[in-house]
């Protein structure tokens, strides 16, 4: 028998922990678990800005007599074909803070490029200002790299006055570009641009924090989810731990419930992303594997009938 206070023995004499320390030991890597979490959570903030949100970017010059208001709205961003909507407005200016009516009091003629093509949206006096949707190119950026993707798109805007003689008369621009998307962020900088008065924008288009923030976080909970169907397979396979029959269906849930992480990513990227390639598929193999090692041992040292 062994004396020594916090201790005591096993079956040869041995000295082992007592329960109290075992206790002790797991609260402490319990506790060290939770705090390298919160660590882990908090420097994933730091780089996925949440409270970041929408907002209206001026550029331009200031609206005067003869200077045109345009408003730029994202629409819709299609990462697999590399495009984006934008929805161009022209809008009125305001009148001792009270809005004015939608109508041109002049021939005005805007011009908008896009790649390599330069579209013409022509409004005569007295008609309503135009209001168009145009696609975008995408550049700088690739589906693949799924929840982390960005893209860059440019674009061009000029505005001038058509004369009764055919002469047209370059205006100022004043450009408010809407930031906020479904599931993006767009980001606008000024960028050269061809013609007196023109205005040249940059855009760079990325995931909200949000959208990145989950897309990794079901990544890394199938990652976990193989890892522990694996590791009851084969603990079982080598016979280290004994079986339990009900393993058998949490190890097919797992099966079933890593392609439903997988659809459940927002922006439902194509099957084959990155992600996919590094977690995904060795993730659902891992599984199924899993399930036939637990399978094999118990058709081997399963209970008799």
């Amino acid at each position: 028998m062994n004396d020594t206070p916090g201790t005591t023995t096993d079956g040869i004499g041995a000295p082992s922990p007592s329960p109290a320390r075992s206790v002790q030991r797991r609260v402490a890597l319990l506790a060290m678990l939770v705090a390298a979490c919160a660590l882990a959570y908090g420097l994933m903030l730091t780089r996925f800005d949440l409270s970041d949100g929408p907002l209206e970017t001026e550029l331009g010059q200031a609206l005067g007599g003869r200077g045109v208001a345009l408003y730029l709205q994202p629409v819709h961003v299609d990462p697999v074909n590399s495009s984006m909507q934008m929805r161009i407005s022209m809008v009125p200016g305001t009148v001792q803070g009270e809005a004015a009516a939608a109508i041109a009091d002049r021939n005005l003629l805007l011009r908008i490029r896009r790649s390599r093509q330069v579209e013409h949206v022509t409004v005569g006096a007295g008609q309503p200002l135009p209001e168009v949707v145009f696609d975008f190119d995408l550049d700088g950026g690739d589906i693949r790299d799924y929840p982390l993707d960005r893209y860059e798109a440019t674009l061009a805007l000029a505005v001038s006055e058509r004369g009764a003689d055919g002469v047209e008369a370059p205006l100022p621009i004043h450009v408010t570009l809407w930031e906020g998307l479904l599931g993006f962020s767009v980001r606008g900088q000024p960028a050269p641009a061809q013609g007196p008065e023109a205005i040249g924008l940059s855009l760079e288009i990325r995931r909200t924090a949000a959208v990145s923030l989950f897309g990794i976080a079901m990544y890394g909970a199938m990652a976990v989810l193989a890892a522990c169907a694996l590791l009851i397979g084969s603990l079982v396979f080598v016979a280290i731990r004994r079986i339990e029959v009900t393993f058998a269906g949490a190890l097919g849930a797992i099966i079933f419930a890593l392609p439903a992480l997988r659809t459940a990513l927002q922006g439902a990227p194509p099957l084959g992303v990155r992600g996919d390639v590094l977690i995904f598929f060795w993730a659902e193999l891992g599984a199924i594997v899993a399930l036939c090692l637990f399978v094999a041992a118990w058709a081997r040292r399963g209970a008799q009938p």
